[in-house]
């Protein structure tokens, strides 16, 4: 559960390829999100950017979620 209305979603890619996912609610502190991984050539094309959200007891019912942007960094 959530305890804010806002919250960031990060790709960290280190020298040699090493790609770590990450999740936030302020921005700064980043808690990683499964296992980090190689990203290799031929192997690897990218991160997709996808959202899906669920809430405890109800399935298939009306909701929202309104996403502003994204930004990319190098």
């Amino acid at each position: 559960m959530l305890s804010s209305n806002e919250f960031y979603l990060r790709v960290r890619i280190q020298k040699g390829g090493i790609a770590t996912f990450g999740s936030s609610i302020d921005g700064k502190t980043f808690t990683t999100v499964g296992t980090p991984f190689t990203a290799r050539e031929g192997r690897w094309i990218g991160a997709k950017v996808g959202l899906f959200f669920t809430r405890p007891g109800k399935f298939n019912d009306a909701g929202t979620a309104d996403v502003d942007w994204f930004r990319f960094e190098k």
